[in-house]
């Protein structure tokens, strides 16, 4: 009898009432019962309805009903802290299947990479006072891969659509994308989730708006006729992506935190050096980078994804952050001079690079579709789509589409032509917007052509991100 309820209790009390354990209780007082014993399942019930309690506070969970379930309960609770990790059969199922032996080596993989990325999103999330669960996101997004572009035409670590990126003031040129940049990009993703969390003052909400817009789940508290809703209750009113995304994102956490306790180990990967971040105001060749620090070309640009070019374009005016591999036989003199642009090659290789042609084009094939030639060239859909005037449903079989486009920027060293740039800007005019319920300075931003949240912050001298119903606006027309 006593046996019984030791194990009873830690793992189905969470399936009963108070009242039935109550009158379980009752029932042991009438046999022998050691004194000590009665004190010690008192101090147990004790605890384990404080982790009820704990449930209960939780927006959605099922009731325990395995040893295993209580042993994640558990867990979940002791990582819980700012965004709240709830516990149901959707979530066990994402467990399930990424601590399931097929997952395996693809868990390890992303452990590997996250050795790598984590730190710099630590970092960032801690600076702009953001949980560092955040993090995660970035791994359901990408599974850490830079280079990731998704059927919509999203790229990077974060997945940002080519639009959103220039809300968010990502580079996106011929030479750089910082989208593939995880500092800048996850810079730009924290701007993006502190302002849906002032708009939604709910942790889950503010994630999930990160997979379907801050649109879709402002029109999905609008048709539940709720107020102030949690992710929980709101979820059957979301796209079926953002319902699984959460429960994708909990499982993600868990599975991570506890990576030790599954066996899942850091792959190998070619991050086996010291990221040294350095910020440089000339050209730079990454082959001689190569040279000095004694690695294949591919490795540093591997470092250094964002990069389109094997020059990289900079000057004191547009400096670019380059990551430099600190191997043991790396060459300081031969470094210095990579980076002040003091090697023959250089200035030759970078003449080639501003001279080359302002646009790429392409034939379509029959059969081909926008995605193909994306991943052919190596541009986003949403960059095709932009460069060719292109709808969703635009046939493109035949056409001749620009597949490579140089934008305005020029490399350090080439003529600026300051005269046009001046007269650019005496031309720059202003119209005037009224703030509205529900508007964000990203949503006003991406309803005028070439505006930026941080074009919009100081042309109004805002300090902060939050707005008033009525406060009027001044908005540079494009």
């Amino acid at each position: 009898m006593i046996k019984n309820h030791l194990w009873v209790i830690p793992f189905c009390v969470l399936s009963l009432s108070q009242s039935t354990y109550a009158q379980d209780m009752a029932n042991t007082e009438t046999e022998e019962f050691p004194l000590h014993l009665k004190e010690a399942t008192t101090a147990q019930r004790d605890v384990i309805f404080s982790s009820v309690d704990s449930l209960k506070r939780l927006s959605y969970a099922d009731a325990v009903h395995t040893a295993e379930d209580s042993v994640i309960f558990h867990r979940m609770r002791k990582i819980q802290r700012t965004v709240p990790l709830a516990f149901n059969e959707k979530i066990k199922s994402y467990i399930d299947k990424y601590i399931s032996r097929n997952y395996h080596p693809y868990m390890c993989k992303l452990q590997g990479l996250a050795d790598y990325y984590f730190p710099i999103y630590e970092s960032i999330l801690a600076e702009s006072n953001l949980p560092d669960e955040i993090k995660y996101i970035s791994v359901v997004e990408s599974s850490l891969d830079p280079h990731l572009v998704s059927r919509s035409g999203a790229v990077g670590l974060w997945q940002f659509m080519y639009s959103t990126a220039k809300v968010y003031d990502l580079t996106i040129d011929g030479y750089v994308d910082e989208r593939k940049d995880p500092y800048a990009a996850c810079y730009a993703a924290s701007r993006y989730f502190k302002e849906a969390y002032d708009e939604f003052n709910d942790w889950l909400l503010a994630l999930a708006s990160y997979n379907c817009g801050r649109g879709a789940v402002r029109r999905a508290i609008q048709r539940s006729g709720l107020e102030r809703p949690d992710f929980w209750q709101l979820s059957p009113y979301l796209p079926q992506e953002t319902q699984n995304y959460i429960p994708k994102f909990i499982a993600m956490t868990y599975a991570l935190k506890h990576a030790r306790e599954y066996g899942i180990e850091s792959a190998p990967t070619a991050f086996s050096w010291a990221a040294k971040p350095v910020m440089v105001e000339n050209n730079v060749d990454l082959d001689q980078v190569a040279k000095a620090v004694d690695l294949p070309v591919e490795t540093v640009r591997m470092f250094n994804p964002w990069f389109k070019r094997s020059v990289v374009a900079a000057s004191a005016d547009k400096p670019k952050r380059l990551i430099i591999p600190e191997t043991t036989t790396l060459n300081d003199s031969l470094l210095y001079a990579a980076l002040n642009n003091a090697l023959n090659a250089t200035p030759q290789l970078a003449l080639a690079e501003r001279t080359g042609p302002a646009e790429r084009k392409y034939l379509v094939r029959k059969g081909e579709t926008l995605s193909a030639v994306s991943q052919k060239f190596g541009v986003s859909v949403q960059d095709l789509k932009a460069w060719n005037s292109l709808s969703s449903n635009s046939l493109i079989a035949g056409r001749t589409l620009i597949v490579q486009k140089e934008e305005s920027s020029t490399l350090a060293g080439a003529p600026v032509r300051q005269d046009k740039d001046r007269s650019r800007l005496a031309a720059v005019t202003y119209t005037t917007y009224t703030v509205r319920k529900g508007d964000t300075l990203s949503g006003i931003a991406m309803k005028f052509k070439g505006s930026t949240v941080t074009k919009i912050k100081a042309d109004n001298n805002l300090q902060g991100s939050a707005l008033q119903i009525g406060q009027r606006l001044k908005i540079r027309k494009s």
